[in-house]
């Protein structure tokens, strides 16, 4: 019993083996490729992974094109771009899925909506190995989708002929005159130079001495003669004189001061890191170097 039982299974196993072979040799003689076979036993990693890199690079190509003013501005409002128009636009290349078959530039799509409060790009990639979608958002205030791409870029940028300058010099006395090279800076201060020796016309000042005869009663008032107005006098008086002081005072006198800076011609160049397809940078007059 377990005899006939073994050799009934081994002839199934052996009939299915022929049958595979029997399939493949049809297979080869209907498609008679290299290529074909290969596909046949294509893992799905595979698939994936080319079909995801052909996806990103059409949501990359979306996303760098519709930027503020291309957007739809009404709710529910839509704008829609076939992988065709990417192509014609000079968008995106060509490419082809695992089959090596051009995928359908008319199912292939991106699709831009205008929501209540964002906008939404659905990326569709319709191929022969697989189709699929992604969405995207964005903030109503966005001026561009959110790029898909990890790859990283040097953007350069040339600037115009600029004057640049250098630190200004130490103020000094030796006149300096500003020329192609220098840029020049004059300021005057008034500084002591020494002292000189002045006199002063000042009054001196005293009251009248006053008197009273004995005999009489009479008051009179009375000036000494180191005054100028000596004398005697009927009603109180200020005794004035006038004398001469002699004094140092400081000695003033005006001064130019120079100061300069070299200033030369320089060409200049902003460079930046982002997103390799980061348009904006493009717009603004950026190059990408790598």
């Amino acid at each position: 019993m377990y005899t006939e039982n073994n050799t009934k299974s081994l002839r199934s196993v052996f009939i299915k083996i022929v049958l595979v072979v029997v399939i493949l040799f049809i297979l080869m003689m209907l498609f008679p490729t290299k290529g074909f076979i290969t596909n046949l036993f294509k893992s799905s990693k595979e698939v994936d992974k080319n079909f995801n890199s052909n996806l990103i690079a059409i949501a990359t190509a979306g996303s760098g094109y519709y930027t503020s003013s291309r957007l739809p501005q009404n709710e529910s409002e839509e704008v829609k771009m076939t992988l065709k128009e990417m192509l014609d636009k000079k968008l995106i290349v060509r490419f082809t899925d695992s089959n090596g078959v051009t995928c359908s530039t008319k199912k292939s799509y991106v699709l831009v909506k205008r929501e209540t409060d964002e906008y939404t790009m659905k990326v569709n990639l319709s191929c022969t190995d697989k189709t699929d979608y992604i969405i995207l958002h964005m903030g109503l205030d966005g001026k561009q989708f959110p790029s898909t791409s990890t790859a990283r870029c040097t953007f350069v940028k040339n600037l115009d002929d600029t004057l640049t300058y250098g630190e200004w010099s130490s103020w000094g006395t030796d006149r300096i005159i500003e020329d192609g090279t220098n840029q020049v800076e004059v300021t005057t201060k008034t500084v002591q130079s020494g002292t000189k020796n002045v006199t002063r016309n000042q009054q001196e000042q005293a009251l009248a001495n006053r008197y009273t005869f004995s005999s009489t009663g009479n008051v009179y008032y009375a000036c000494s003669s180191k005054y100028d107005n000596a004398g005697v006098y009927n009603e109180p008086v200020m005794c004035t004189k006038n004398i001469t002081v002699y004094a140092t005072e400081p000695n003033y006198t005006t001064v130019t001061y120079y100061r300069y800076r070299t200033k030369s011609m320089t060409n200049n160049t902003v460079t930046k890191e982002s997103d390799c397809d980061d348009n904006s940078l493009v717009a603004e007059g950026y190059t990408k170097i790598n």
